[in-house]
Order: C-alpha cells, then sequence, then structure tokens
C-alpha cells in the first residue's frame, strides 16, 4: 500500500475501525438477545476481509450478497469494503432470473445468502459463483458463513483503497427494463455517511433501529453514518406494530427510521397507550409524504422530532431534509432543503435554470453522485446532461426557499388536456381517516387518453365505500384530479424497499375502462 494512499484515503471500512478504537466496549449491534461490541464486529469485519483476500480476490472483484437484516449481513458488508472490494447487494424480492442476470452482469466471485433465499436454487446459484456462502443454521459445515470467522486473523487488512475506487454496484429496481447497476464509490458514501450525522441530528448516545432492508441505500447510508458516530443499532427483522413497540421499550430506542404506513400502523394500533416509547426522541420517514393526521398524532403523542429525508441510489442519500421545524408549517408534498454536501436546482428541458415556484425537473450535483451506470455510457451521459444530475423527478422551490416534490416524470397523468400529480391525489386519498395507504395511477381510456385511477387500502377494521373517498376527494381536489375509479384492495404491490410498484397495477388493470368507461 502506498504512503499517499495510506496518509489521505477515504474507505468505508475504516469507520468501523476508528470507532472500534475509542468505543472499543460499547454496543455496536443489538439482534435479539446478543449484543456484539465495536471491538468484537471490527474483530469479525476484518476476519471476513482475510477470508475473501486468502481466496485470491483482487481489487475490482465482486462479493454478491443476498440477504435480510442480521449482523452476519453487517459483517459481510463492512468485511468487503475492508478487502477493497465491491459489493453487490441484491434484493431478495427480484425474481431468480433477475438474480441470475446481476450476478452474471458483475461477474460475482462469491455469494452470501440467506439459507431461505439460496434453498432450492443453490445448484443454479453455484453455477454463476464460485464461492457461495450460506447463513442460516441449516447450512452446511462447509458453506457457513460464521466458519469464514473463526480465524485469527483479526489485524486491519493492508489493502490499497483510493476515495473514487468502486465501493458497491446497486442496482435500480427494474420496473421498466433490464436493471441498472450503478456504480458507487468510497467518496459518495463516506461523505453522505457523514452529512446524515448532521442532518438527522445524530448524537453519541442514540440507540437507532436498524428496519428497514440494509440491501437499500437509505438504511445502509444511515448505517454508515451510525458506525461513525458510535451509535449502538437495533436490529428490527421484520415490521409487527406491536412487536416493534415492545423492542422500543425493551431497548429505549431514541432514533428510528420507518415508512409512513409503519408510523400509521403503530400509533394508531389499539395497544398504542400499552407502551412506554418516551425514549423515542427523532423520528425520520422516507419513501412518501407523511399524512398530516399521523404527523400531528405522531409529534403530538410521541413528543419528538419528525423529519422526511429523500435521495436516490445514483445520488447517495440524503440529498434533501423536510426538517422537524417545517413540518407542520407547510402543507403538500415537501422535500425541503437541500443537504449541506449537495447542490440542487430546477431545470428545464433545454438546460435553462428555473426560478421560484417554476416546475421542472430536480438535479443535483455534490460529491455523493454516483461514479456511472454499470456498462451504460449511453444512460450515464444521459443522467449528465447540461452538467448536472437528473434525478428524473418533477419539482419546485417554493418562496422560502423549500423543494417541493410535484411526481416522477413517468408518473405524470395526462387526463383530459391536463397535468394530473399522483402524488397530490396520494396525499389526499391517504388523509382520509380511513385509509390506511394508497396510490394513484393513470390508466387508458377512450375519452381521458389516461384516467386517474386510485387504489386505497383501508385500516384494519374500518369500512368505506368508493363513493365516500371520491366524495372525499371532491371536497380536497380539482375535479380533473379527482379518481374516474376508486378500487378498495387489500393491500398493494410494493418492493421489499416500500415501494408501491405502479407499473404492476397499470399491468393488471389496463383494460379497466374497456368495457366500462367511467
Amino acid at each position: 500500500m502506498s504512503e499517499i494512499t495510506i496518509l489521505n484515503r477515504v474507505a468505508i471500512g475504516d469507520i468501523v475501525r476508528r470507532t472500534a478504537a475509542k468505543s472499543p466496549e460499547k454496543t455496536a449491534i443489538i439482534s435479539g438477545e446478543r449484543r456484539i461490541s465495536y471491538k468484537d464486529f471490527n474483530n469479525d469485519c476484518n476476519r471476513f476481509a482475510h477470508y475473501l483476500l486468502d481466496l485470491g480476490l483482487e481489487k475490482g472483484d465482486t462479493v454478491a450478497t443476498i440477504c435480510g437484516n442480521s449482523w452476519q449481513f453487517l459483517v459481510a458488508i463492512f468485511g468487503i469494503a475492508k478487502a477493497g472490494l465491491v459489493w453487490v447487494p441484491l434484493n431478495p424480492g427480484v425474481s431468480f432470473n433477475e438474480k441470475s442476470y446481476i450476478l452474471s452482469e458483475v461477474q460475482a466471485k462469491v455469494l452470501v445468502g440467506d439459507e431461505v433465499f439460496i434453498q432450492g436454487k443453490k445448484e443454479e446459484f453455484s453455477s454463476i459463483c464460485p464461492e457461495l456462502l450460506v447463513i442460516g443454521s441449516g447450512a452446511l459445515e462447509s458453506e457457513k458463513f460464521e466458519n469464514t470467522l473463526q480465524t485469527n486473523k483479526t489485524d486491519e487488512p493492508e489493502v490499497d483503497i483510493g476515495d473514487r475506487d468502486i465501493a458497491q454496484i446497486m442496482f435500480t429496481s427494474g420496473t421498466t427494463g433490464t436493471p441498472k447497476g450503478v456504480l458507487i464509490n468510497h467518496q459518495a458514501v463516506y461523505i453522505a455517511s457523514l452529512a446524515n450525522i448532521i442532518e438527522a441530528e445524530l448524537e453519541k448516545k442514540d440507540i437507532a433501529t436498524l428496519m428497514m432492508p440494509v440491501f437499500h441505500c437509505a438504511q445502509h447510508a444511515l448505517v454508515a453514518a451510525f458506525f461513525h458516530l458510535g451509535v449502538t443499532v437495533v436490529i428490527i427483522q421484520g415490521f409487527e406494530p406491536e412487536s416493534f413497540m415492545k423492542t422500543v421499550e425493551k431497548e429505549k430506542i431514541t432514533w428510528m427510521f420507518g415508512l409512513p404506513m409503519m408510523y400509521r400502523a403503530f400509533l394508531y394500533h389499539p395497544s398504542f397507550k400499552k407502551y412506554d416509547l418516551s425514549s423515542l426522541s427523532y423520528c425520520l420517514y422516507a419513501m412518501a409524504p407523511m399524512d398530516r393526521n399521523t404527523l400531528e398524532k405522531g409529534i403530538n403523542e410521541l413528543g419528538c422530532d419528525f423529519a422526511l429525508g429523500s435521495g436516490q441510489t445514483e445520488m447517495y442519500p440524503a440529498t434533501c431534509v423536510f426538517k422537524p421545524e417545517d413540518q407542520l408549517s407547510k402543507s403538500g408534498p415537501y422535500w425541503g432543503v437541500p443537504s449541506i454536501i449537495t447542490d440542487i436546482a430546477i431545470m428545464d428541458e433545454n438546460g435553462k435554470m428555473l426560478g421560484k415556484k417554476e416546475v421542472g425537473e430536480i438535479v443535483h450535483r455534490g460529491p455523493n453522485v454516483m461514479a456511472g451506470y454499470l456498462n451504460n455510457p449511453e444512460e450515464t451521459n444521459r443522467a449528465r446532461q447540461f452538467g448536472w444530475h437528473h434525478t428524473g423527478d418533477l419539482g419546485y422551490f417554493d418562496e422560502d426557499g423549500l423543494l417541493v416534490f410535484v411526481d416522477r416524470k413517468k408518473d405524470m397523468i395526462k387526463s383530459g388536456g391536463e397535468n394530473v400529480a399522483s402524488i397530490q391525489v396520494e396525499q389526499v386519498l391517504i388523509s382520509y381517516p380511513k385509509v390506511l395507504n394508497a396510490v394513484a395511477v393513470g390508466l387508458p381510456h377512450e375519452r381521458w387518453i389516461e384516467a386517474v385511477t386510485a387504489f386505497v387500502v383501508l385500516k384494519p377494521g374500518e369500512e368505506a365505500t368508493k363513493e365516500d373517498i371520491i366524495n372525499h376527494c371532491k371536497e380536497h381536489l380539482g375535479s380533473f384530479q379527482v379518481p374516474k375509479e376508486v378500487l378498495i384492495v387489500s393491500e398493494l404491490p410494493q418492493t421489499t424497499t416500500g415501494k408501491i410498484q405502479k407499473h404492476v397495477l397499470r399491468e393488471k388493470y389496463q383494460n379497466l375502462y374497456s368495457n366500462n368507461p367511467v
């Protein structure tokens, strides 16, 4: 390793080592009854890094994972980083064909997977990856991930790592075609995670949830922030409202990150008053705005700060924060102010910067921008037109300089000659007291071109008709924005990271109005 690299390197794996040196006995991870100190966590990460290097893996080689949240998964992630290799997280929820495509595309040398996700496909995975490691009690001894941690090699691996070296390849959801691999360097993750400490008002004394999938960029960026500061992380596998509240009470959790629907689920739970949740001081949410009723209930009854974080895989999150002090003073799909490391502007299709209250594409600059798309220079160049990163999101800055999200370009509904922002319709739907979750899409229609169509999930035990919901919408929306049809469903298709898959609904219901025009 060169002296220059040692002196000024920026490397994700160094995060854990530095915190372990300062606070070796502090609890880093709580997983059920298991407590893991920062010293032991750092040693296990080093052990796994040495295992990978002893296999003969070299700089630029890829190690893929198909894992849910666990302490072993965290060891794998930071061990890969310490070895100077490239981490490729796969969403366990995608099809085997998509997994196979990704593994082949990155030429993965090692695959680490939970037993539950590997079962039944072990031979197929083994034919793609030379080395297979399995997390789970039923794994063969020769394949057990935990066996890689039996070595006495706990020293820091001597690996030449540069700040612009690729650390991760995260694949987009691929909802409209072949998924794209997003190349992310050490600098992007390292600096984004430092910024998150400030933006999310983290403190060393915090005890934080690890509840969202860590293979997703948002939770991973936060985990890196937690480990920078020496926060204790509580792993929560699968969200169930009452179990979650029990865990908050037991572990005295102070800081949490979840989806708006998770907050609604426990705040309105019949057993909400049974549990002592007074330890909570900061509640971050993402993926969607929070309806005002839930927001007010959370702020008033929990007595803690709420904030919304935004970002994307290509621009390592958070890029924008809707801060606690603005939560109740502004109404609508607000994203707030740029993070301390991100420039945000609004641009028209010709590259012209737009002023306040002018709608255009949200574009970014900053050290957290992706290095590009894997094997896709055309898409990389398209995303970088006019010297800015293009998000594909539409928005504007209000009179106070706060960013307002309008819609995804592809989700804007063209109905009867008018543009209808699906996010605006969804906010109104979710504000109806009996609605748990909702989504609005445009479906083909002979008269309207696209008819605004709502899909609604009611809260447990509640009843409502489509007429009730449409009448509610008429009170809060313009006539052209009111859904032409409301379908009450038991669940909405979504990814494991909580994003509703609108394309699934569009495909399934594309003929809804063919024989029954509204």
